[in-house]
């Protein structure tokens, strides 16, 4: 049995940029995914907060998917070289995630893009630039930061393929992630 369980529906959402720390550190985890027709009833009762993702660590529930994504990019040492660098890396956190069982969650994503999307993107390129070097947000080596780009860039091009077009640091990102074993 492994010492991480991470708890979510059957989707990315916010589970995914710790599915994304676990996989890059080469750490083993318990991916306990159900269907959401199952939250009602079985896992809702059992949630700290009445709300998943959460992580099962050392047999406790811990809610709160970017703290303990946080805690475990330093446990598994991709959460900054020191102070300055973790505060960068806390710059690339700007896209706010979508829950994937709303029933309106196609044509939600579908306006975020269109209207959000572009300026938060401006954002993380303008700060990748400032503290990133080619294919990292922060520093030259990978962090929770660019597992973060990477995870809501990959999601947004699902809704639209050209949406990184004018964001050539964002998608250098994203090829170092997809790039790593």
């Amino acid at each position: 049995m492994s010492e991480y369980k991470l708890t979510y529906f059957d989707g990315r959402g916010r589970a995914e940029l710790t599915r994304l720390i676990f996989v890059a550190a080469n750490v083993q985890f318990e991916d306990e995914i159900f269907p959401f027709a199952e939250w009602p009833g079985k896992y809702r009762a059992e949630t700290p907060l009445g709300q998943v993702p959460y992580l099962t660590l050392n047999g406790e529930k811990i809610p709160q998917s970017i703290a303990y994504s946080r805690m475990l990019a330093k446990r598994f040492n991709i959460a900054g070289g020191d102070e300055i660098e973790q505060m960068r890396l806390q710059n690339t956190h700007y896209l706010r995630e979508f829950d994937e069982t709303s029933q309106d969650h196609d044509a939600l994503m579908k306006k975020f893009t269109r209207e959000e999307v572009p300026m938060h993107l401006e954002r993380i390129e303008k700060i990748v630039n400032l503290y990133g070097n080619e294919g990292f947000s922060v520093g030259n080596s990978m962090k929770w930061s660019d597992l973060h780009v990477y995870d809501i860039a990959s999601s947004m091009l699902k809704f639209d393929a050209n949406i990184l077009d004018k964001f050539s640091k964002i998608k250098a990102i994203c090829r170092t992630v997809e790039s790593n074993e």
